[in-house]
């Protein structure tokens, strides 16, 4: 269903108008229930301010915003028979006992607001409601029994004595028809008469407008329409001419134009166009496009264009004035190829042959010229004759009638000789045949010698050069004789030749009274100096773009078509002075060209009739329109749906100033209505500011979707483009797609805190460990010292225990010489007696005893004892304070670890007074049996290290 739709609304976009806003030459699209979702019958059409279209259907509210089509169940099930809009959009619509109004949510969705409950007590058994109004703040709902007025959120009831037929607007106030009665105004507080007389006797009144003070235009159901004068109460029928018709297929409903046409929608015989004067001018029905004959309701447009409800669905009609261009689309006719107007009748050459119609009698159908069956390449008004360059040959055709007058196939161009002028040349699929003037009919004569070839284009030259453009084979420049039957000289112009261009068709035309070649790159002529084909500088550089052209059509009054790749475009050219008076876009017409076979014939200075698949289309260059209605006109954004990863998706409201997108839900799609029903194509791009900034390319239906959007402000611009290279204004939403959680402003300032206390650990860290280096430095350092100090003690210990070593072992040396010189001396005495004095032994001894046991040798040992063994002493005084100053002497030796029998010589003692001074020590000092008292002197520190 969307793949159709679509379809058709891409026809609505490229389909042509009427270029004279005459309505005689509408086109219809028509929208079925496979379109639009509903049911086939449709009631009513009403238009809100941003130009979507609303249908009250039998099962519900269709709404057209100009791209896709939307249906709203109705709320009982029942059919939506009446639709009015009021100013704020709001749309309010009756039916079978129900009536209410919609609005819009902030998904941009319409939602039914029901006021039955309100009214409902007013309601007749079965109450159907067929009209509705807005007039100011007032809505108006007709029944056939009643009005019912709705205002300030409530209802007042207008109960009439009669049958309502009909209700409008007028001046402002509503007007009602009652059957066989007459017409009246609708007040809050009742219903007055306007309109009273014998003629509504009888009569079902369908359709009101005023006129002028006096005058009303008035349609009955099957009496036709009248022309009713209030103060006289006068009447004289209206469009005379259709009275019977209107009576046989009745008056349903109509609407007054702009320019003052009457649009009538009929119940049997669809819609009849009257103009002003009350004449037909168009009929519009099944067989010219309708769905049903049966119109129950009308709109107009913006635009101009007619929508029409009916039995079976809805059609749109394009009415639309003021077009450069007009498509008419004849598929009957097959592939029109070339064409012709000669006095008052057109004719078309096409692929299954010769067809004529009045040029007037645009809607009526075209005609076979009777022998002129299969493909027709040429028509040609040479000298007010139409001949006709055919498959079979060449046709004369006058009174629509054909004659055939040459039997050469393949008559593919034919042009008057130059100094000949009742002669002809024309090429054909083998051979140039020359045609002469008898009895004023032209007729083949005879074939020219000594040249054939499958030639499209010929033309001659100033100095009578025949040009003949081959289909694929490059030019050939021919020089005919006198005679006109020989070709004297051939030149071919091909492959090594400047203009050739590989997979161009080259063609020869002729601009002022010039040759010009064409090659889908540039204009080239002809040098008859250099004898060479060159750039024809002049028209390249004033043609611009179309300097590209492939064909050249000419015209009158120095006017020429040029055509290319991109468009078409009509110039004027005198002289040194070229004027670009008009282009149309090729993309208008480009999809119904038959390629390689585009063809345009010049009707007058400035319209021409340009060849297509299945039709014609007139180009009018007097017309400024150009495609740029677009350009006042904006898209609306219709829906907004945001995507997560996993396909999620969430519908958001497309009224807001921003939108905020999470991150996890960074996919957009938009959806987007553009109500322009125009007959160009249209196309949309958009493009993102802050993520890329060009267009992108045109697409055929605004939907995007755009994918993993990064974190950041946006603003997103969609516009509309039609073929002339106009644009809509930009629609513009700004959004936002938040940062992932991780790149929040909380997460943010959580790493930020983090991050400071990174730094602030990592810098405590840092002071700490610069700290705890620079104390391992200085640890280092001082263990070196300690190291040098302890090295340096080691030392100095070593040296002085050195000393005090020597010093002990002189000690030792000279108490044991005194102690054996006191021996001696013992001896001596023993052995002299009284020979040796007593004074002198007694004195001697003395001397020797204070030298053994003198103070000055025990302070030399101590001091230098406490040099090597600091603090010893003193720690073991601390430590035990009995011990005497002897008792400290044998400690200080044992500390040196000296022998029983070393220490007794520096004591003076035998070695068994050593024994049992070191008896007491060991007393003293409390010590153990198994305590062995040297080691605990040698490893006495202080009272907490010796063994108990």
């Amino acid at each position: 269903m969307r793949k159709s739709l679509k379809l058709l609304i891409f026809l609505i976009s490229l389909i042509g108008v009427a270029n004279a806003g005459n309505f005689r030459n509408p086109h219809v699209i028509n929208f079925n229930k496979q379109q639009f979702s509903g049911s086939n019958k449709n009631w009513s059409i009403a238009m809100d301010d941003n130009g979507y279209t609303y249908i009250g259907n039998s099962i519900g509210l269709i709404e057209f915003d100009g791209v896709s089509w939307h249906l709203y169940n109705s709320p009982n099930g029942f059919a939506v028979r009446c639709i009015a809009v009021d100013e704020d959009n709001k749309i309010y619509t009756g039916g079978y006992r129900e009536l209410g109004f919609w609005e819009r949510n902030d998904l941009g969705e319409l939602q039914y607001n029901s006021l039955t409950s309100m009214v409902e007590d007013h309601f007749p058994k079965n109450e159907e409601f067929w009209h509705v109004f807005v007039i100011g703040n007032k809505v108006y709902f007709q029944s056939f029994s009643g009005i019912y007025i709705y205002a300030d959120g409530k209802f007042s009831v207008v109960r009439v004595n009669g049958f309502i037929t009909s209700a409008a607007v007028v001046d402002n106030e509503l007007l009602i028809a009652l059957v066989s009665d007459g017409i009246y105004k609708v007040t809050e507080k009742g219903y007055s008469p306007v309109l009273k007389g014998e003629f509504f006797t009888g009569k079902s009144i369908t359709y009101i407008e005023k006129l002028s003070n006096n005058n009303f235009l008035l349609g009955t159901e099957s009496s036709g329409f009248y022309i009713y004068d209030s103060e006289t109460a006068g009447h004289n029928i209206w469009a005379g001419e259709l009275h019977q018709s209107f009576i046989r297929n009745n008056i349903n409903n109509a609407l007054r134009t702009k320019d003052g046409h009457t649009i009538v929608g009929t119940i049997l015989d669809g819609i009849k166009v009257i103009d002003k004067e009350g004449t037909l001018v168009q009929n519009i029905n099944i067989q010219t496009g309708l769905q049903s004959n049966t119109v129950h309701s009308m709109k107009c447009d913006e635009q101009g264009n007619i929508w029409v409800a009916s039995d079976k669905g809805v059609d749109f009609l394009s009415f639309s004035s003021n077009k450069s261009y007009t498509i008419y689309r004849h598929p009957e006719l097959g592939a029109v190829y070339s064409a012709a107007l000669l006095d008052g009748v057109l004719y078309a050459g096409t692929n299954q042959g010769v067809f004529h119609r009045k040029w007037e009698k645009r809607t009526e159908p075209f005609k076979l010229v009777p022998g002129t069956q299969r493909q027709v390449w040429d028509c040609e008004i040479i000298d007010n004759q139409l001949l006709v360059g055919h498959n079979s040959g060449t046709f004369l055709i006058k009174d629509q009638e054909a004659q055939m007058i040459s039997n050469h196939a393949g008559g593919y161009s034919i042009t008057k000789i130059p100094d000949h002028p009742n002669h002809l040349l024309q090429s054909t699929y083998n051979d140039l045949v020359v045609f002469s003037r008898k009895d004023n009919r032209w007729q083949a004569d005879h074939l020219v010698k000594g040249f054939s070839d499958l030639i499209r284009f010929i033309e001659f030259d100033h100095r009578n050069n025949l040009w003949a453009s081959h289909l694929y084979q490059g030019i050939y420049k021919i020089r005919l004789n006198e005679a006109l039957d020989s070709a004297v000289q051939i030149t071919h112009f091909g492959k090594e030749s400047k203009i050739w261009r590989q997979g161009a068709s080259i063609r020869t035309f002729s601009v002022e009274n010039r040759v010009v070649f064409t090659n889908e790159d540039s204009i080239y002529t002809y040098d008859d100096l250099k004898d060479a084909i060159v750039p024809y500088t002049f028209l390249n550089n004033h043609l611009g773009e179309y300097s590209s052209a492939f064909f050249i059509a000419s015209g009158p009054d120095h006017h020429y078509w040029f055509m290319n790749s991109a468009g078409i475009a009509l110039f004027r050219i005198l002289g040194t002075d070229v004027e670009k008076i008009k282009e149309f876009p090729m993309s208008l017409f480009r999809s119904e060209m038959i390629p390689k076979e585009e063809n345009l014939i010049p009707l007058n200075q400035k319209t021409g009739l340009l060849c297509l698949e299945n039709g014609f289309a007139l180009l009018d260059a007097t017309s400024p329109e150009s495609g740029s209605e677009i350009e006042n006109k904006q898209l609306h954004i219709r829906k907004i749906e945001i995507r997560g990863q996993e396909g999620d998706a969430e519908a958001v409201s497309p009224f807001n100033s921003r939108l905020r997108i999470p991150y996890n839900k960074n996919n957009i799609a938009l959806r987007y209505s553009f109500p322009l029903y125009s007959s160009e194509k249209i196309s949309y791009q958009y493009k993102i500011e802050g993520l890329n900034n060009e267009w992108t390319e045109p697409v055929k239906y605004p939907e995007f979707v755009i994918n993993r959007i990064p974190a950041g402000d946006y603003t997103i611009r969609v516009r509309a483009t039609n073929s002339w290279g106009n644009t809509s204004q930009t629609h513009e939403l700004s959004f936002t797609v938040n940062p992932p959680w991780y790149r929040s402003t909380l997460a943010i300032m959580a790493y930020a805190l983090i991050f400071s206390g990174l730094i602030f650990l990592g810098k405590y860290i840092t002071v700490k460990r610069v700290k705890m280096n620079e104390k391992h430095k200085n640890e280092e350092k001082e263990k070196e010292l300690i190291q040098l100090r302890n090295e340096k003690l080691q030392s100095e210990l070593s040296f002085k225990s050195r000393e005090l070593a020597t010093s002990t072992m002189g000690i030792i040396k000279k108490n044991e010489f005194l102690i054996s010189l006191k021996e001696k001396l013992k001896r001596h005495k023993e052995q002299l007696g009284t020979r040796y004095p007593d004074k002198y032994y007694n004195e001697l001894i003395k001397k020797i005893d204070s030298n053994i046991t003198g103070d000055d040798d025990w302070k030399t040992f101590e001091y230098n004892f406490n040099l090597a063994h600091e603090t010893f002493l003193q720690s073991l005084k601390s430590e035990y304070p009995d011990l005497t100053p002897s008792d400290l002497r044998l400690c200080t030796f044992l500390r040196i670890n000296l022998t029983s029998k070393e220490i007794a010589p520096l004591l003076g003692i035998s070695v068994r007074g050593v024994e049992n001074h070191r008896y007491r020590v060991r007393k003293k000092l409390d010590l153990s049996p198994d305590t062995d008292l040297t080691d605990f002197i040698l490893t006495f520190q202080n009272g907490n290290d010796h063994p108990n």
